[in-house]
C-alpha cells in the first residue's frame, strides 16, 4: 500500500498534465463550437443572399455577406441574430422568420447544417419552389410552419421521417398531389394544417394512427372519397375543418367517438345519407356546419342535447320531416339555420325558448300551420327569415317585442292580417344600400326607384358609425336630402366619405296601437330580391353583427371569419 505521503506526490507530479489535459479539451470543444457556428452562420447568410427581394428583409441585424463567397466568418454571434435562436451549446436550434418579407427557394437553404433545429417558422412570407427532401433529415424538429407561401408540388413522403414532430403547418400555399401514406407515422403529431392548397385523393387510412391529434384542417381542397370510418379513431380532436372540398358518402357514425370537438365543419362537399345521431354525444360543440351537401332524412334529435352549441348551419341539403321540438333545448345557440331544405310540419313552439338566439332562418322549406307566439320571447333575434314557405294565420303580435331585430322578411307565404310594430323611443331605420339610384318626380314629391341588382349584399358594416356618417350626410334628417316620402315615412339620399351612396328611410315614430296591413308594408318595392342576394346580404348582416357582440368571448375567431368570407 502507497503512504498518503507517496499518493500527494504522486498527485502533485500529475497536476500538470491534468491540467493540460482539460485545456486540451476545453480547446478543442471551442473550436468545434466556433466552427459549428460559423458553419450555421455561413448557411444562413449564403440563403439570404439567394432571396430575391432584400432591400425588403426585415432582418435588420443579420450581417452582409458578398453573393460570391464561399466561407467567411460573420463579425457578430449568429445567436444575437433577428429570428435566430440558439442552445447552451451555441447551436441553432429555433429559426422564427415568419411575416420576414423573404422571397426565394427553400432549396438554397442548407439543411444539413442544422442538426439541433428544433422549431422552423417560415410563414408569411413569399416562397416559392418545392418542399425540399433535405427538411425531412431534421430528426430533432418539433415545429414546421411553412404556410402562407407559395409553394407548389408535393408533400415529400420523407415527412415520415420527422417522428418528433408535433406541429405541420403547410396551408395557404400551392401544394397538389395526395397526403402521403407516411404521415401516419408522426405519432406525436398535435396539429396538422394543409387548408387552402390542391391537394387531392382520398384521405389516407393511416392518418387515423394520429391519436394524439388536436387539430385537422383540410378544407378549401381537391379532396374526394369516402371519409374513413377509422377517423373516429382520433378521440383528442377538438377542431376538425373537412369544408369546401368533394367528399362523398355519408358523415361516418364513428364521429360520435370525438367527444371533445368544439368545432366541426364539413360544408360544401358532396355528402350523402342521414345525419348520425351519434352527432348527439359531442357535448363539447360549439359550431356544426353541414350546408351545401346532399345529406337527406330527419334531423336527429340527439342534437337537441348539445348544450354548448352556438352555431348550426343545416341549410343546402334535402333533409325532410318536421324541426325538432328538442332544437328548443339549445340554450347557447345563437345562428340557426335550416333553410333550403325540405323540411315540413310546423315551427316548433320550444324555439322560443333559445333565449341566446340572434339568427334564425327557415326560407325555402315546406313548413305549414302558424308563427308561433313564443317567438316574441326572442329578446336578442336580429334575423328573422320565414320566406318562400306554407306558413298560415296572422303575424303573432308578440313578435313587437323583438327590439333587436334588424333584418326580418315573410313574404311568399298566405300569412294574412295586420302586423303590429312598435318602435318605443328608438328610431326606425331601414338602410338599403345601392351602387345607384334614379330619382323622379311624381306630383309635388319625389319617389326612389330602385334597382335591386344594385344591392351592395356583402357590405359589412359598424352600426355605430354607419349611424353617425348617415345623420352627418343628411344633415340630422333635414329636408334638403329628402328624396321621397311613403306612407311610412321620408327617404332620404346619404353620401357617405367611402363613396357609397344610401337610400335610408326613417320611419315615423309609430304607437303601440298602430296597425300597418302586412300587404301595404311589404309591397311596396318593385320585386323582392333573388334568393341569392338575400342570402349574401343575411349571411353577411348576420357575419358582422357576430364580430361586435358586446362579450368577445362570444365573438367568432377572425380566422373563421376569413374563412367564411373567403368561401
Amino acid at each position: 500500500m502507497w503512504s498518503k505521503q507517496t499518493m500527494a506526490t504522486l498527485t502533485l507530479e500529475n497536476l500538470p498534465s491534468l491540467v493540460s489535459l482539460v485545456l486540451f479539451f476545453l480547446l478543442h470543444f471551442s473550436l468545434h463550437v466556433a466552427s459549428d457556428s460559423a458553419e450555421e452562420a455561413n448557411a444562413l447568410l449564403k440563403w439570404a443572399a439567394s432571396l430575391q427581394n432584400q432591400e425588403h428583409f426585415n432582418l435588420s441585424s443579420w450581417p452582409l455577406l458578398p453573393t460570391n463567397a464561399t466561407n467567411s466568418k460573420p463579425k457578430t454571434s449568429l445567436c444575437t441574430w433577428l429570428g435566430i435562436y440558439c442552445n447552451r451549446g451555441e447551436r441553432v436550434f429555433r429559426l422564427n422568420l415568419t411575416n420576414a418579407g423573404l422571397k426565394g427557394m427553400l432549396h438554397d437553404l442548407s439543411f444539413s447544417s442544422f442538426p439541433d433545429l428544433e422549431f422552423i417558422d417560415f410563414s408569411s412570407n413569399g416562397l416559392f419552389g418545392t418542399i425540399p427532401l433535405e427538411i425531412t433529415q431534421l430528426s430533432k424538429l418539433r415545429y414546421l410552419d411553412l404556410s402562407n407561401n407559395q409553394l407548389s408540388g408535393i408533400i415529400p413522403s420523407g415527412i415520415g421521417l420527422l417522428t418528433n414532430l408535433e406541429t405541420l403547418h403547410l396551408g395557404e400555399n400551392e401544394l397538389n398531389g395526395s397526403i402521403p401514406e407516411e404521415i401516419g407515422q408522426l405519432s406525436s403529431l398535435i396539429e396538422l394544417f394543409l387548408y387552402s392548397n390542391y391537394l387531392d385523393g382520398h384521405i389516407p387510412v393511416s392518418l387515423c394512427n394520429l391519436t394524439k391529434m388536436v387539430a385537422l384542417r383540410l378544407y378549401d381542397n381537391q379532396f374526394s372519397g369516402t371519409i374513413p370510418l377509422k377517423m373516429g379513431d382520433l378521440a383528442n380532436l377538438v377542431e376538425l375543418f373537412m369544408d369546401s372540398n368533394s367528399f362523398e358518402g355519408p358523415i361516418p357514425f364513428t364521429f360520435g367517438n370525438l367527444t371533445k370537438l368544439t368545432y366541426l365543419f364539413m360544408y360544401r362537399n358532396q355528402l350523402s345519407g342521414s345525419i348520425p345521431p351519434e352527432i348527439g354525444n359531442l357535448k363539447s360543440l360549439n359550431w356544426l356546419s353541414l350546408f351545401g351537401n346532399n345529406l337527406s332524412g330527419p334531423i336527429p334529435r340527439s342534437l337537441g342535447g348539445l348544450s354548448n352549441l352556438t352555431l348550426l348551419h343545416l341549410y343546402g341539403n334535402q333533409l325532410s320531416g318536421s324541426i325538432p321540438e328538442e332544437l328548443g333545448n339549445l340554450t347557447s345557440i345563437s345562428d340557426l339555420e335550416l333553410r333550403a331544405n325540405q323540411l315540413n310540419g310546423s315551427i316548433p313552439s320550444s324555439l322560443g325558448n333559445l333565449s341566446k338566439l340572434q339568427w334564425l332562418n327557415l326560407r325555402a322549406n315546406q313548413l305549414t300551420g302558424s308563427i308561433p307566439a313564443s317567438m316574441g320571447n326572442l329578446s336578442e333575434l336580429q334575423l328573422l327569415i320565414l320566406r318562400s314557405n306554407q306558413l298560415s294565420g296572422s303575424i303573432p303580435a308578440s313578435l313587437s317585442n323583438l327590439k333587436t331585430l334588424k333584418f326580418l322578411t315573410f313574404y311568399d307565404n298566405h300569412l294574412t292580417g295586420p302586423i303590429s310594430l312598435v318602435t318605443g323611443a328608438l328610431l326606425c331605420m331601414l338602410v338599403v344600400l345601392l351602387f345607384r339610384f334614379q330619382a323622379r318626380k311624381r306630383g309635388s314629391k319625389r319617389e326612389v326607384e330602385m334597382n335591386s341588382e344594385g344591392l351592395l349584399a356583402t357590405s359589412i358594416f359598424d352600426g355605430k358609425t354607419l349611424y353617425k356618417e348617415i345623420i352627418q350626410a343628411t344633415r340630422n334628417f333635414h329636408d334638403m336630402h329628402c328624396i321621397g316620402e311613403g306612407g311610412f315615412g321620408k327617404v332620404y339620399k346619404a353620401e357617405l366619405p367611402s363613396g357609397n351612396t344610401l337610400a335610408v328611410k326613417k320611419f315615423h315614430s309609430l304607437n303601440q296601437d298602430t296597425e300597418v296591413e302586412m300587404k301595404n308594408m311589404l309591397d311596396q318595392r318593385l320585386s323582392p330580391p333573388t334568393h341569392e342576394v338575400e342570402d349574401k346580404l343575411a349571411f353577411t348582416v348576420t357575419l358582422a353583427f357576430s364580430c361586435i357582440r358586446m362579450n368577445p368571448q362570444s365573438r367568432p375567431a377572425m380566422q373563421f371569419v376569413s374563412q367564411l368570407l373567403s368561401n
